[in-house]
């Protein structure tokens, strides 16, 4: 049985969760608004960059994941990884220090060969090569 005060309570839960998510949609856009962009997006690129230890690597794709958080970086990489071909180098552009230490297990694990991490004035640039050559 519902009385007056129970269903006013009820409602008022609901307004509540409604509001919650709008502020998640909220956090979002802003965040999209203030970096023109949205956080985490893999690009096709077909570019040679010198890597320090390395020399010249082919890179096919590059993810840029600046200003997101983990575990949204492996994520994103694991789901690059799956769409690149055997061999294949990728270039991970990360802001967040914790993700970038976890991106030599990350790649042992999926079998990939991690290249390097190259320390930029304002990111860090992963380099990962698929398959272990």
């Amino acid at each position: 049985m519902f009385t007056k005060d129970k269903s006013m309570w009820h409602a008022t839960c609901l307004l509540m969760r409604v509001a919650k998510r709008r502020m998640r949609v909220q956090v979002n856009s802003l965040f999209d608004r203030l970096h023109g962009r949205p956080a985490g997006m893999a690009s096709l690129v077909n570019k040679d960059i010198d890597v320090p230890g390395l020399g010249c690597v082919h890179v096919v794709r590059s993810v840029d994941c600046l200003g997101a958080m983990c575990p949204r970086p492996q994520l994103l990489t694991m789901k690059v990884l799956g769409e690149v071909g055997s061999g294949a180098a990728i270039e991970v552009v990360l802001d967040n220090p914790t993700a970038v230490e976890g991106f030599p297990a990350l790649a042992q694990t999926l079998g990939c060969t991690h290249l390097a991490t190259v320390r930029e004035s304002d990111c860090w640039r992963v380099y990962l090569r698929k398959g272990f050559f």
